[in-house]
């Protein structure tokens, strides 16, 4: 979202605030940011950046809130286990398609070549 509002600043589609409103802006995130204490108060924290940049340009809209929710399970998983969260398989939130499991477990995957990766033994449960 971010190259889509250069983009349109580029381009003339957006017009710039004063230089003293941008820095009282860009101040008030900064201010918010300095009082996040966890992993998913940032998440929403970047959720709400991306939603208000969203709603300046033509950005494609989806779910941010979804999105959200997705990344705090993925940052649960990885709280829980950092040696095993990029186990578990997650769903696109743009088409709704359950990802894969991954045919073997991340610490056992020594294969790094495409044909290896884009092997599918199984799928991820609805």
């Amino acid at each position: 979202a971010q190259a889509w509002f250069a983009r349109d600043v580029i381009m003339g589609r957006l017009k710039l605030p004063s230089a003293e409103a941008m820095a009282e802006h860009g101040a008030k995130w900064r201010a918010r940011e300095e009082t996040l204490e966890d992993a998913e108060q940032m998440i929403w924290f970047q959720g709400d950046y991306t939603r208000e940049l969203m709603e300046q340009t033509d950005y494609p809209g989806f779910d941010v809130e979804a999105v959200n929710q997705t990344f705090m399970e993925w940052e649960h998983h990885k709280a829980q286990d950092i040696m095993s969260f990029r186990d578990h398989a997650y769903r696109s939130l743009m088409t709704g398609t359950m990802a894969p499991l991954h045919h073997t477990p991340w610490l056992q995957a020594m294969d790094d070549s495409m044909e290896s990766y884009l092997e599918v033994k199984g799928v991820a449960a609805e």
